[in-house]
């Protein structure tokens, strides 16, 4: 199973979500099941609040071929990745989280994603379709990261579901 986190703060926030759920659907795999939305504040930076959710994909692919099909979407939908390091207001951002049970170190590829326990922009939406998956590094599950979060954000739930 992959599971892959989406966000967006910049345009039509939900229409940019629910292309790229499509596009990955298409693209990628079949997609399994699909988070709530939830609106949380822009995280380490100063902008326009995210729309953010959690999907879980099964997939024939490989890992990179699946960060390369995420880039070209990023891309198709507004995104570009060639402006300064760091975070930014973005159209569309699309994180693989983790990967089967691997644990990925690649130049391009870090899986399972780098501080994932340190935000609850990706862990709430990752628990409502993956509370018992178990971080290969951390070996704690998704509810248990999700619930020693330090991370005081305030989501709320989006009041539209995305359709897969």
């Amino acid at each position: 199973m992959v599971y892959i986190a989406l966000g967006s703060n910049i345009g039509n926030r939900f229409a940019l979500l629910q292309e790229a759920v499509f596009c990955i659907g298409s693209r990628i795999g079949t997609i399994l099941s699909v988070s709530k939305v939830y609106e949380t504040p822009a995280w380490g930076f100063e902008s326009e609040a995210f729309l953010n959710a959690c999907i879980k994909i099964e997939t024939e692919q490989t890992a990179l071929d699946v960060l390369d099909t995420l880039l070209i979407i990023e891309k198709e939908l507004g995104r570009d990745r060639n402006l300064s390091e760091g975070y930014q207001a973005r159209p569309i951002d699309l994180d693989m989280l983790l990967f089967n049970n691997e644990i990925i170190s690649h130049e391009r590829l870090q899986v399972p994603h780098p501080r994932m326990e340190l935000r609850q922009f990706v862990l709430t939406p990752l628990a409502d379709i993956a509370a018992k998956t178990v971080h290969p590094q951390l070996k704690k599950n998704i509810e248990e990261l999700q619930q020693k979060c330090e991370d005081n954000s305030v989501l709320s739930i989006w009041n539209e579901p995305l359709k897969f």
